[in-house]
């Protein structure tokens, strides 16, 4: 590789972003340039204002284990949390024993039933988590400050981001890729040039004219309340079994829940915030007057399914029929569970790659 090359990333979700960063700590004097089509960095994974509650939000509570070594880099041990409860909703009781639970908390990790995770997935869960100790169990959820705490200080190692910048074609000429073509914009390649396509599946797949994999959706709802909602024994993470919701987080004034795997969901969201609430109030015991103000919105292409067949038409490397194009993010790894973690494992194999490409 030249001194002169510029490494073109497509995306400035995290996978995107860690590609950034280890190709500055890689190669010194190399000049990265990062488009994303949308206004701001993140992708998935980003704090926004939302205007309805006139509060900073996540675009979905995002959960950082100790097992994730790169992403607690960027968590202060003083903010893990580790009083995990979970409540029945049949049985009306509840329960820190994680063993009984271990289904619940699988499908939550995959956005996939746990019947269904691919068994070479399940394997690496075990082998990324063991030995099996308390720091590796310890959990961090994201609190309206993703950007603040992840994504601003990856976005910082990029040379230039280009903003509002959607990829709609790849010209190639002699088999190497050779123009980006942008919605508003192109950009020629030199010789030396290399590209990583940091994108989701879905754009990817649209992009490159490949077949799209199934996917299953999230649903997040996030509550601003008056006061700071306890739920007994004083969990700020609570798991829901037989329920409506998977998972309540509590930070402050704001209350937020997800619903794993919801693809069957059908339920107008307005209407799904009341009846969870309802939900809510029963683990609480209380019967609210009324519903607080609410932002509701259904990721509908949230993840890959992580399932058997979705797992063997992932890709097997980061390699494209381009020499000089290789591909970054969760779902390009197979075999991995679709995380941030396993976005910074594909960041890692892109940049070997590209640095290798000729």
């Amino acid at each position: 590789m030249t001194r002169t090359a510029t490494y073109h990333i497509i995306g400035a979700g995290v996978a995107g972003l860690f590609c950034a960063k280890l190709l500055k700590n890689k190669i010194k004097d190399s000049h990265v340039v990062v488009y994303e089509a949308a206004s701001q960095a993140g992708g998935r994974c980003m704090s926004y204002h939302d205007k309805t509650l006139e509060q900073k939000l996540d675009n979905g509570t995002h959960v950082v284990i100790g097992a994730n070594k790169e992403l607690a880099k960027f968590v202060d041990k003083n903010e893990w949390e580790s009083n995990i409860i979970f409540w029945d909703a049949n049985k009306k009781s509840f329960s820190d024993n994680k063993k009984l639970y271990k289904n619940h908390i699988l499908m939550s990790v995959c956005n996939t039933p746990a019947e269904q995770i691919a068994k070479p997935i399940l394997k690496n869960i075990l082998y990324q988590t063991f030995p099996w100790n308390r720091s590796k169990y310890n959990l961090y959820f994201s609190k309206q400050n993703l950007s603040q705490k992840i994504i601003n200080n990856l976005a910082s190692y990029a040379d230039e981001i280009k903003y509002n910048s959607k990829l709609i074609k790849i010209e190639s000429q002699f088999g190497r890729a050779a123009q980006l073509n942008f919605e508003k914009y192109q950009v020629d390649l030199k010789s030396e040039d290399r590209v990583i396509l940091a994108l989701d599946n879905k754009h990817y797949s649209n992009l490159m004219g490949q077949t799209e994999l199934a996917h299953n959706s999230i649903i997040n709802i996030s509550y601003y309340t008056s006061e700071k909602i306890h739920f007994p024994p004083n969990a700020s993470f609570l798991g829901i079994v037989n329920g409506i919701v998977d998972w309540v987080f509590v930070n402050n004034n704001i209350l937020s829940v997800t619903i794993s795997a919801a693809n069957d969901e059908n339920t107008a969201l307005p209407e799904l915030a009341k009846k969870i609430w309802q939900e809510l109030d029963a683990v609480r015991g209380v019967n609210s007057a009324f519903i607080p103000p609410f932002k509701a919105f259904k990721h509908k292409y949230a993840t890959i399914a992580q399932d058997e067949k979705t797992n063997e038409l992932r890709p097997d490397s980061a390699l494209t029929e381009y020499p000089n194009v290789v591909i970054a993010g969760d779902w390009t790894m197979k075999n991995h569970v679709c995380c941030m973690e396993t976005a910074y494992l594909s960041a890692k194999r892109a940049v070997k790659a590209i640095i290798k490409s000729k």
